[in-house]
């Protein structure tokens, strides 16, 4: 069903925690895209300015982890963690 909705579940991981299962944000291929970017507006508009890098685990990542940037196409079911910029 998932799959043919075009809908992708990603799932986020604080640093030094475990990933939380419990409540994926839900992307659209069909509205929005499936990227580490439109993963990143979803959660908060202004969040772009400050990622350093993402750490991808799941099967759109070769290795685990994967340091991606913001045009990595994100798959169902995937882990992320966002690494912020120090200030």
């Amino acid at each position: 069903m998932w799959e043919e909705m075009g809908l992708v579940r990603v799932y986020t991981k604080p640093q030094g925690q475990q990933p939380d299962f419990s409540d994926p944000v839900v992307l659209s291929a069909d509205r929005g895209g499936c990227t580490v970017e439109d993963f990143c507006n979803h959660i908060h508009r202004n969040l772009i300015k400050d990622v350093k890098y993402v750490l991808v685990w799941g099967t759109s990542a070769r290795h685990y982890p994967q340091h991606c940037g913001l045009g990595h196409v994100l798959q169902d079911e995937d882990v992320v963690q966002i690494v912020k910029k120090k200030v």
